[in-house]
């Protein structure tokens, strides 16, 4: 009878349902290992917050860039957008204080870490020379692991990620200057979840280069070097 044979196609309908991409937090990020998704993923990855990977086109963002993350119906674009998204929903320990070091991420580090040209392809870095901002942060992860508190969060995600593209981007950069920066760089690339995200050459190179810049820098790769007043 037909109910007897739709019976029996019911295990192979399971069956082909189970091998569907899915996403029981209903999240789905559209992106590649070309693009700067892979932040997103190693947040997602720190917290076990499971997603759906998609690949970067065709996507809901209204510009058709990525990475583009789709919660249900809501649509989120923008890096530090998407990051201040997920840890809004799924950080217990995401504090107010997170929030500034992703903005500034996106907003001032970004332009230090990548030189474009016109047509927004990566010709060079300002890593590594005379910068008040870099200044500071360098003072700063002479005396802490991590941006606040002392404790990875969000904040280290966005700044790291963005530090780590620079090794990837410009192999030639020097950032013997700045040897506190570079050691949080390495310490960042070595966590489990960034070399998931971003994969192991990724994460290999920026650990060689690292660990050259420290070489280099005139002093022990442990000595912490702290600056005074600017």
């Amino acid at each position: 009878s037909a109910l007897s044979a739709s019976m029996r196609s019911l295990p192979l309908l399971v069956a082909a349902f189970l091998t569907l991409p899915f996403s029981s937090s209903g999240l789905t990020l559209y992106g590649s290992q070309g693009s700067r998704s892979p932040l997103v993923n190693w947040y997602m990855n720190e917290l076990g917050v499971e997603y759906e990977m998609l690949p970067p086109r065709p996507n809901p963002h209204p510009f058709g860039q990525v990475p583009v993350l789709t919660d249900g119906d809501d649509v989120i674009f923008e890096s530090g957008a998407i990051l201040l998204h997920i840890a809004n929903k799924f950080d217990k320990a995401f504090k107010p204080s997170h929030t500034p070091w992703v903005v500034w991420a996106n907003t001032c580090l970004d332009p230090i870490c990548f030189k474009e040209n016109e047509r927004g392809q990566v010709i060079g870095t300002s890593l590594g020379k005379p910068n008040r901002k870099i200044d500071v942060l360098e003072e700063m992860l002479g005396q802490s692991d991590f941006l606040v508190s002392n404790e990875f969060s969000v904040a280290d995600c966005a700044v790291a990620s963005y530090l780590n593209y620079v090794p990837l981007f410009n192999p030639d950069a020097s950032l013997s200057s700045i040897p506190n920066t570079v050691k949080y760089m390495s310490r960042m690339a070595s966590r489990p979840a960034f070399v998931e995200a971003f994969g192991e050459g990724h994460a290999g190179l920026v650990q060689v280069k690292c660990e050259e810049f420290l070489n280099s820098s005139g002093g022990p790769a442990g000595e912490k070097k702290i600056f005074g007043i600017f």
